[in-house]
């Protein structure tokens, strides 16, 4: 392919080891970066599912259009959100292999090396730089493990988060105390199997006019069109339309909401039909999918070939479900408040426990509330416990064929007391270590929200003695903000009274609680004799009892809520580890199973 003056439109295809050969930039007239921790978290468990498939196969991530400007540099015209991402995914990698003394030469030269500038110049450089506003610098941060600054916004503050992200899932699937190999090969296989075209344009009109092509005609052939052909073979040539028209809708219904349709098809039989992979195990992988529909015992199971029409109304209520249980509503498009704690607990991406609730999905609603506030509680434990998610889909598929049989209370309580119950139990001391061992930096931010949300709306709701249920969006707000009861920021005088272990026990989550963002702003950086006053005006609990405990009657809800709190004279490590375990013992009244 070549323009009117012959000068050729390359097309490199590319691993990750030879992309950050090169030196990109972002310009400023670009987007900024727009991700956000669904779309981060959803390359990740990509990445990692395939590379745990199958490490020695290449998996592609899509295509960039890029213009070499006079200084060498790649400007990135398209996929610089992709491609920004995947260097996060490199700086977050020399953090951890810096923690544990892995070499990271080959990391650094991805990060930053020397270059020629248009004046013949040896200058150090990013091998990625952005030139929009209120972002240029803080890639070095990042690159150089700086620590966070405070008071980020925007563009800034979504790519820190982003790594923090990427730092915190690599930490959960390779724990510190395991063999370093597992780290060493997951980084071989973003290296170099991660694969991705690169179109070169010589001028940027060039690049430009690809990127709208590319834009305007969209992805390719969609990938559920093969079982559509099978489908179309059981039918008569006159309902040929009706069909269509119905698989339209899936599809539509899918595209509109950004959903894989693989991904859905894969939980959609995990869900329904009972799967026997050549592994052994009751889980289905992508590119078994048409083999398995193809399998005379699962034609017998899907029954498609006699009822195609019901078989595609059986999609696409499964679909619906999909969609709206992963946006935390009920079926027919209500609010549920455990489906929409799971989400702000699962940070926009994590989909596993959609097969149980696809499984749950004709229960009354009575019972799907109850089977969903169950799975909450399953689901925090796991992530808590930093369960591998992997495993999380060898159980649930196999608890979903017990699922679909539920029709009582009575059943659906055996079900808990036979299934989740002792995997809840197995796992009560590694929970109570994580917990309270947790800290900002071990767990993703959004998570920290949902733990101090949920613990605040408990408080609350047992005070005033009200114990409805409700969703967390008046403590998951702009309007509130996480507080340092030491502050992030402290002056030197309050890091000398604390001592050495200032920066650790700042991100304790026993040293973490929510304020109103105008109350955060007064307290600021003071000491704690000085905060401990505006803590006493918070509407939450959970902040106002660190100042002082309420003294209503003699037996009254609050009374009662109060022997579970303390209130503080001082703030020092002895009462943040106190406060983590008070948090903790809190917090086994608040996950808990109901059976």
């Amino acid at each position: 392919m070549s323009n009117q003056n012959n000068i050729q439109i390359q097309f490199n295809y590319l691993d990750v080891e030879n992309c950050f050969k090169n030196f990109y930039v972002v310009p400023d007239y670009q987007r900024e970066y727009v991700w956000t921790e669904v779309q981060i978290n959803q390359l990740l468990e990509d990445i990692f599912d395939e590379y745990d498939f199958n490490p020695n196969k290449e998996y592609f991530i899509g295509s960039t259009v890029v213009f070499k400007n006079e200084d060498g540099f790649y400007e990135l015209i398209d996929g610089q959100q992709r491609t920004t991402s995947i260097f996060l995914i490199i700086c977050a990698f020399k953090k951890l292999y810096l923690e544990r003394n892995i070499d990271t030469d080959t990391i650094e030269r991805m990060i930053k090396d020397k270059t020629v500038n248009s004046l013949g110049d040896s200058v150090d450089c990013y091998k990625l730089e952005l030139q929009y506003k209120d972002s240029s610098d803080v890639l070095s941060k990042i690159a150089n493990n700086l620590e966070r600054p405070e008071n980020l916004k925007g563009s800034a503050e979504r790519l820190y988060n982003a790594y923090e992200n990427v730092i915190s899932f690599l930490k959960n699937r390779f724990k510190e105390e395991d063999d370093q190999t597992n780290l060493k090969k997951f980084f071989v296989y973003v290296f170099r199997k991660l694969k991705f075209i690169q179109i070169e344009t010589p001028e940027i009109n060039d690049a430009l006019k690809i990127f709208e092509t590319i834009n305007e005609r969209g992805v390719g052939l969609n990938p559920m069109d093969l079982l559509k052909n099978l489908l179309f073979r059981q039918v008569d040539r006159k309902d040929f339309n009706s069909l269509k028209d119905k698989w339209k809708t899936l599809i539509k219904l899918l595209e509109k909401n950004n959903e894989k349709p693989l991904r859905f098809l894969r939980y959609f039989i995990m869900s329904n039909y009972k799967v026997n992979n050549q592994r052994g195990e009751e889980i289905i992988r992508e590119e078994e999918i048409y083999k398995w529909f193809i399998k005379p015992e699962n034609i017998e199971q899907c029954n498609y070939v006699k009822q195609p029409f019901e078989f595609v109304e059986l999609l696409l209520d499964n679909a619906n479900c999909y969609i709206n249980f992963f946006k935390g509503l009920n079926k027919d498009g209500s609010k549920n408040v455990y489906l929409d704690n799971i989400s702000k607990l699962g940070g926009g991406a994590f989909k596993q426990h959609l097969i149980l609730l696809l499984a749950g999905r004709n229960l009354s609603q009575d019972l799907f509330n109850h089977f969903a506030k169950q799975i909450e509680t399953l689901v925090f434990y796991f992530f808590i416990t930093k369960e591998q998610t992997k495993e999380f889909e060898r159980s649930f598929s196999k608890w979903a064929k017990f699922i679909l049989k539920i029709k009582t209370q009575e059943e659906l309580n055996n079900f808990v007391r036979e299934f989740i119950l002792p995997v809840i139990n197995s796992k009560e001391n590694e929970y109570k270590i994580h917990f309270t061992e947790t800290r900002q930096n071990n767990l993703q931010q959004y998570r920290i929200r949902y733990i101090l949300a949920k613990i605040a709306q408990f408080l609350d709701q047992e005070r005033l003695g009200s114990y409805n249920p409700q969703v967390l969006d008046n403590y998951i707000t702009k309007g509130v903000e996480i507080e340092h009861i030491l502050p992030f920021n402290p002056n030197e005088n309050l890091r000398n009274e604390i001592g050495e272990e200032y920066d650790d026990l700042k991100i304790r989550l026993g040293n973490l609680t929510l304020l109103e963002k105008t109350m955060n702003i007064v307290v600021s950086n003071d000491f704690f004799s000085k905060k401990v006053t505006e803590y006493s005006k918070s509407p939450f609990y959970i902040s106002k009892s660190i100042a002082g405990l309420d003294s209503i009657g003699q037996n009254s809800s609050v009374t009662r809520l109060n022997q579970k709190l303390k209130s503080y004279d001082e703030w020092n490590k002895e009462t943040i580890l106190d406060r983590q375990n008070l948090l903790y013992n809190l917090s086994k009244d608040i996950w808990k199973l109901e059976y």
